[in-house]
């Protein structure tokens, strides 16, 4: 019997894979239900997956049961869009935007529900601090947790927490790999191989190595190669040890982007460069070592113990479009010149962690209960070089055809050493209380103890040394309760709180030190269903997120204090699982209305967020003509964004349209097409705005076609 004759089998054996996809869809077809990635689970190779605890262990219930919106998108959906990173794949979860880096940053940097989220990925339910574009070559899963979260994840989470679930090694023997070619030059590879160790033990091995340019944008160069061993002992026993390596490298020539002229992007093409390709660089050198032991005491009991350490190295050696005075709206393009900005960076950011947790089950009749505890120790540094800007040392070059070959003015000289140190001493407590078969309370708390010391070094002879430092001890509870009128139906309520300390995002200085957290809370209430048999899931969720001091900087004093005040309010939507044995769909839908309620800079007062949209969809559909022959076709909608926070500027919104094609030949062998922004539309992705002279946006990639050759043994 072949995969799709399987699958077929293993969605009437469960009646329809709605019910156990708990909660699918919070806010996209498939948002719902981060579960426990085990390797009993059943694969159905589809946009559904069965019924899952959250991979975070304070969640003690299924997702279904779960009063929040969580967003996941499996290895099915990964492998059938053909998604290569962790960016690709944020497009199957509404809410989500792409920035753009900010004075040499690079890696991954998005908004969730209005708000930064730079400093909120995890691996595996641990921070993964560090500046890199994270590939998909390890994932066996993504996962969203949608409003403030820092009873589950200590700092930052204003609008939510994406958390990578990574690929664990299990019994049995497998043997797969992928070979992708097309695009602009693009060549990637995979393996994916796994051998059983004995009765309870298992090695599996995943190795990527990918080059590929960008369509229409002539210099862009992605180049990375990564390699994740794991091994697990202990499974199926009460004693079972993880260890887990993941190892990647990148060498990549940045997209610079586009410069803004009045409020909208210069009218120039996607293939217009604005950078020096011979002297830009955005380099990584990832490593990351995580332990986990897990030991089951008895039916009640349950211990475990996690520890990382992480060593992110990175340089960011990248030329941007800059403007020494705004050029007016009646010059023509064709006398309008562009500087060069250098804001190049480089440096380490180091990790150490440990996580405890005790999780104790009791059952006395009608109620039963789930009480967690646990201590969390974290310990981050960041040492960093900044460059001096060359912003004025490069010729300038003209609007509509500027020269990349520009003449290079040669290294930058070191102009500061900042080193920022942090050290975190958490205590969690969760009770999930079950009366019946109808209602679940759980409440929650966090007690976080965040110490952060700067040390800023110039190169200034003598040197001059500065240093702040500050200590911040926050509590932060969570409550919700959920009602099941039916079997394959909830509603739920829930309240969840967060906190941002000015050394969030390993960054501090002697005006921030003076500032308190930021604090932030959500109010969420929403539904889950299954219908048409148990094969589709459907959600609805009402939110409304408030930062009730946020750090604002007087334009005219540039002192910076806790003045604002933000909001974003919403409704998602989403709908997955199978429409018929052959028909899959994952649908999401999300209205955010993300404003500043109020600020110092009055001029703020009333807008939107910066790269919020009012409106995004997205839509991923797959059909199986007969066994073994499948077409996709995917849809994104993203509406108009505010570049800036002073309603200055804009992103324009678009529509792009993907699709699908793939044949398993045999057994062992089978063949994919993937197509994207297949209408050729001209679009922008990441975006940042700081002024009219200093901004950049960046085109998404034109038409692209990748053919990908797939094996197993």
């Amino acid at each position: 019997m072949d995969h799709s004759t399987t699958r077929r089998a293993a969605l009437r054996r469960r009646a329809g894979l709605g019910a156990t996809t708990a909660c699918v869809a919070s806010a996209m077809g498939f948002s719902a239900t981060a579960a426990a990635y085990d390797q009993t689970t059943t694969e159905v190779g589809s946009v559904v997956v069965t019924a899952r605890k959250p991979t975070i262990g304070v969640l003690s219930e299924k997702i279904q049961n779960t009063a929040q919106s969580i967003n996941v998108v499996p290895k099915e959906v990964l492998q059938q869009e053909g998604v290569t990173s962790l960016q690709e794949a944020l497009k199957n979860v509404p809410g989500v935007t792409l920035n753009a880096g900010e004075g040499g940053a690079h890696g991954d940097t998005v908004n969730l529900r209005g708000f930064p989220a730079n400093d909120d990925f995890f691996l595996d339910g641990l921070r993964d601090t560090g500046f890199y574009t994270r590939d998909a070559f390890d994932l066996d899963a993504l996962e969203v947790y949608k409003g403030p979260a820092s009873t589950l994840f200590g700092r930052g989470s204003t609008g939510g927490v994406i958390n990578q679930v990574s690929k664990q090694a299990h019994l049995g023997e497998a043997l797969s790999g992928t070979l992708t070619v097309g695009g602009k030059n693009e060549n990637r590879e995979t393996v994916d191989a796994d051998y059983g160790l004995g009765d309870d033990a298992a090695f599996r091995i995943n190795a990527m190595n990918q080059s590929s340019g960008v369509e229409q944008q002539p210099y862009v160069l992605n180049r990375r190669w990564g390699v994740a061993p794991s091994v697990v002992v202990g499974i199926g026993t009460p004693t079972k040890l993880t260890v887990d390596y993941l190892h990647q490298v990148e060498n990549n020539i940045p997209d610079p982007g586009i410069p803004y002229i009045g409020s909208a992007p210069a009218p120039v093409g996607r293939e217009v460069y604005y950078g020096l390709p011979a002297a830009d660089r955005n380099t990584a050198d990832v490593d990351v070592f995580t332990a986990r032991l897990e030991h089951k005491v008895n039916d009640q009991l349950t211990l475990s113990e996690t520890v990382r350490y992480g060593e992110y190295g990175f340089t960011s050696f990248i030329t941007e479009p800059h403007f020494a005075t705004a050029p007016s709206l009646a010059t023509p393009l064709s006398s309008i010149l562009v500087q060069r900005d250098r804001p190049s960076t480089g440096g380490v950011v180091r990790t150490a962690m440990s996580d405890t947790e005790a999780t104790y089950k009791l059952d006395t009749g009608m109620v039963s209960q789930t009480l967690v505890a646990g201590l969390e120790f974290d310990q981050e540094g960041a040492h960093t070089v900044r460059y001096a800007n060359q912003l004025s040392q490069i010729a300038l070059t003209p609007l509509l055809s500027p020269d990349p070959n520009e003449a290079y003015p040669g290294p930058q000289t070191v102009s500061s050493r900042p080193d920022v140190d942090t050290q975190t001493a958490s205590a969690v407590f969760s009770d999930s209380v079950d009366i019946g078969s109808q209602w679940s309370l759980v409440g929650a708390i966090r007690v976080d103890r965040f110490h952060a010391r700067s040390v800023t070094t110039s190169t200034a002879t003598p040197p001059v040394v500065t240093t702040a430092e500050r200590t911040d001890t926050i509590a932060t509870p969570r409550a919700s309760i959920v009602y099941k009128p039916l079997p394959n139906a909830s509603v739920y309520a829930s309240y969840g709180t967060s906190y941002d300390p000015s050394a969030e995002n390993l960054s501090l200085s002697a005006s921030t030190a003076a500032l308190a957290p930021e604090r932030d809370q959500t109010f969420e209430a929403g539904a889950k269903a299954t219908v048409l048999h148990d094969r589709l899931s459907l959600t609805a969720a009402l939110f409304n997120t408030e930062m009730t001091n946020a750090r604002v900087t007087d334009p005219v004093s540039k002192v910076t204090s806790l003045e604002g005040n933000l909001r974003a309010r919403g409704v998602e939507l989403g709908a997955s699982g199978h429409l018929t044995d052959k028909w899959e769909v994952l649908a999401g839908y999300t209205y955010l209305d993300a404003r500043t309620v109020s600020s110092l800079t009055t001029t703020a007062v009333g807008k939107l967020l910066p790269n919020t949209a009012h409106n995004q969809a997205n839509l991923w559909t797959i059909y199986e003509f007969t066994e073994g022959f499948h077409v996709g076709v995917g849809v994104n909608y993203l509406g108009q964004r505010a570049a800036d926070a002073w309603g200055v500027a804009f992103i324009p919104g678009y529509t792009t349209f993907d699709g699908m094609i793939s044949y398993q030949i045999n057994s062992h062998i089978g063949v994919q097409l993937n197509g994207y922004n297949l209408a050729d539309k001209y679009y922008f992705t990441n975006a940042y705005y700081s002024s009219a002279v200093e901004n950049h946006v960046i085109p998404g990639a034109g038409r692209t076609i990748t053919l990908t050759l797939t094996g197993k043994y």
